[in-house]
């Protein structure tokens, strides 16, 4: 995995999904639309960009996480930094984009993920007419977490974000080796595409 010496594009992501990334949990993220996407719809536009952490829908939707992983959530919520700052503590490449129409493909990957069966369904309900992606990736540590000003361009419901100031991915470990990620990066495309 080789990241940019730097990054600036950033996706917001729940900080509770952010930890199962970085535990080596997870390698997936799911993707339907952003409010205030130019489109309206979920658009790449970064093979390798930061994690934003979010929390703005985490305690509100604790049902939205299976329950073993409620002390995470927790957890996350006591890490949270003041509302004017953000800690920026990983990033991302994405391998694959993979279109899911049935969901029982997603309930079926429930030991490879944190999300509930209410959060699955919730997000193939809320506007059926657009498809769900599944993002794999390999996330990394930073090798020092970087706290930033939060500023008004950050704010609203979109996915992606430029922050104003470029983060070093020097020293930037990755959560699971190589060959880890290969062998569940297979398997979970087996099982999405197969069924």
């Amino acid at each position: 995995m080789m990241l940019s010496n730097e990054l600036t594009v950033a996706l917001k992501e729940w900080a509770v999904v952010q930890r199962s990334l970085l535990e080596g949990h997870q390698i997936l993220l799911l993707r339907k639309g952003g409010l205030i996407e130019e489109s309206g719809d979920f658009d790449l536009r970064a093979g390798q960009f930061l994690l934003y952490p979010t929390y703005e829908h985490e305690t509100e939707r604790a049902g939205d996480v299976q329950p073993c992983f409620g002390q995470w959530l927790r957890e996350e919520e006591a890490r949270k930094t003041p509302p004017a700052e953000i800690r920026i503590e990983a990033a991302a490449e994405v391998t694959d984009v993979v279109r899911v129409d049935d969901r029982a493909k997603l309930l079926a990957l429930a030991p490879q993920h944190i999300w509930s069966p209410q959060f699955i369904h919730g997000r193939y309900d809320w506007e059926p007419y657009k498809p769900v992606f599944v993002l794999l990736l390999r996330a990394c540590r930073l090798a020092v977490p970087v706290v930033r000003p939060v500023l008004p361009q950050y704010g609203g419901c979109r996915s992606w974000i430029e922050m104003a100031e470029p983060v070093s991915m020097a020293g930037a470990e990755p959560a699971v080796s190589d060959e880890r990620y290969e062998r569940r990066r297979e398997l979970t495309l087996k099982l999405l595409r197969e069924g």
